[in-house]
């Protein structure tokens, strides 16, 4: 009766958890815009409310030109269109190519004609090495040339021309390779320079990048990441450079090379328009549209799969890794190792209070700055660093709450110190710390969503991948909640499977200590 009681009991979770998902999606789709004026010229944004993605240029132009204003910064471009269309901001200041690409997705949202700034500078990025000033200088010897012939031209017509968006990629399989491979950081969140459709990385960006690779003999390796880790991955010398709508400026100029400029562009506003047609409100109708658009269209079921994919592939490993060192630093210090203690007790001290993000990014940026190894690699070192410190305390409570009477019993009983503990005193403190023990599996588990700081499509990564791609922010959303949640529920029953054997109460008689046995 305990297992049936058990698994309706996860199914009651799950449906309660999956209706609250809907009601929460049925409130928000509901839910009407805030009653504000549209804006229609740029003196209006002087003590407006502006929206803007951390890290941006844009972000510098709006602190500058509108002092009064009350800026809002977020994260990815679609929580700045979300906001404005809900009318949490009254304008969104964005670069004009991407920004005219998300008002012709979203009719109900238009820009203002008016420039906020002079000619804004794209281009590719490189180290300040050697070798980043060749392959820089080779690609604008690259550029120049194809500007020049025209064929540059129709690349950018391809995605920027006003007979609409010609789907054309360059075929890979066709680069030779036979002067190395290319490790390209790129933001696939960047439309329509670099983003993600189909399940591969296009653009315009993409479309030279992609005809250099054919012209000078280089294959690609692209690294996935946030944009916040394009730039230090490029001066890290993880990637080789980087594309995708980089602005050139003073400061980055400092640290990077820049090419010739692949896009010349300046900043737009994004606003509301006055009259919005109201949508028509039908609930399941709307689930079943954002249903097809983040899950069938383009095959995006896809993302998500690769995404649990890798959440669970570093879960799993670091928990087992994470576990295996932490028992092992447990043992080298319970019998009172001075030297071994200290060192224990400070790499525990160190680990339980650095952020899991900072620890990623030392180990990505800094300790493994020169190795092939990559990021899914290094999320699993890091993660497992993160659970062995865990579970060094967990073990140390565990047997601190075995009463030191059965130790002192065995060893009158003539067992060995190691008998007595893997036999007496570990499966009973296994039984103490394993709601801790559980407990950590899921922080671990929910704690995998920052790895795309590094290169890692998780879970959390491809959910942002696709609200970049449907600009519907809430459905999504409900789907990466309910995969955390079910994976949860995956990973607690395989625990509970794993260790029940453990259980001293389910031992065999024939298992069971009864003393040491004698010869006549």
């Amino acid at each position: 009766m305990k297992p049936r009681h058990a698994l309706m009991k996860n199914r009651l979770a799950i449906l309660l958890m999956t209706g609250l998902m809907l009601l929460l999606f049925c409130v928000t789709s509901a839910a009407e815009k805030t009653d504000s004026p549209a804006v229609s010229s740029l003196k209006e944004l002087a003590h407006s409310r502006i929206a803007v993605t951390t890290g941006s240029i844009q972000a510098i132009q709006a602190e500058k030109l509108f002092p009064d204003a009350e800026i809002s910064y977020f994260s990815t471009h679609v929580d700045c269109l979300e906001a404005l269309r809900v009318g949490r901001v009254d304008s969104w200041i964005e670069a004009d190519a991407l920004l005219k690409y998300m008002c012709r997705e979203n009719p109900d949202l238009t820009y203002i004609e008016e420039a906020l700034s002079e000619r804004m500078d794209a281009a590719a990025a490189f180290p300040k090495t050697d070798r980043g000033r060749r392959l820089c200088d080779e690609y604008s010897e690259y550029l120049r040339k194809i500007k020049a012939s025209g064929v540059y031209d129709a690349l950018q017509n391809n995605w920027f021309g006003t007979d609409g968006v010609k789907w054309d990629v360059p075929d890979r399989e066709k680069l030779s390779g036979q002067n190395g491979t290319l490790r390209i950081a790129v933001d696939t969140s960047m439309v329509p320079f670099t983003f993600l459709r189909d399940g591969e990385i296009v653009g315009a960006d993409v479309d030279i990048l992609l005809s250099f690779c054919g012209e000078y003999g280089y294959q690609v390796e692209f690294s996935v990441m946030d944009f916040s880790g394009v730039i230090p991955s490029i001066v890290s010398g993880k990637c080789d450079f980087a594309c995708g709508g980089i602005a050139v400026t003073p400061e980055r100029m400092e640290s990077l090379y820049f090419s010739e400029p692949t896009y010349e562009g300046f900043s737009l506003a994004a606003v509301r328009k006055e009259a919005v047609p109201e949508r028509e409100a039908d609930f399941f109708r709307s689930i079943a549209a954002s249903f097809e658009k983040t899950f069938i269209r383009e095959n995006r079921w896809k993302l998500f799969l690769r995404g649990i994919g890798n959440t669970l592939l570093i879960t799993v490993l670091s928990v087992l890794f994470g576990s295996i060192l932490g028992f092992l630093i447990y043992l080298l210090s319970r019998k009172g190792n001075a030297i071994a203690d200290r060192l224990i007790r400070g790499y525990v001290f160190l680990l339980e209070r650095m952020p899991i993000v900072v620890l990623l990014m030392v180990l990505y940026y800094i300790v493994f700055r020169k190795t092939v190894i990559g990021g899914l690699a290094i999320a699993v070192i890091a993660f497992s660093l993160v659970f062995g410190a865990a579970m060094y305390g967990m073990l140390l409570s565990g047997e601190r709450a075995v009463d030191k009477g059965q130790e002192e019993a065995a060893s009158a009983l003539g067992y060995s110190d190691r008998q007595t503990f893997f036999e007496i005193i570990l499966p009973q403190a296994v039984q103490h710390f394993m709601p801790s023990y559980k407990g950590q599996v899921i922080s671990l588990l929910k704690g995998t969503a920052v790895v795309s700081y590094i290169a890692v499509q998780d879970l959390a990564k491809m959910g942002d991948i696709v609200r970049s791609r449907t600009y519907e922010p809430f459905f999504p959303l409900i789907a990466v909640t309910v995969l955390y949640f079910l994976l949860a529920a995956l990973l607690i029953k395989a625990v509970e499977i794993l260790i029940g054997n453990i259980d001293p109460k389910r031992r065999k008689p024939e298992k069971i200590l009864k003393g040491v046995r004698t010869h006549d």
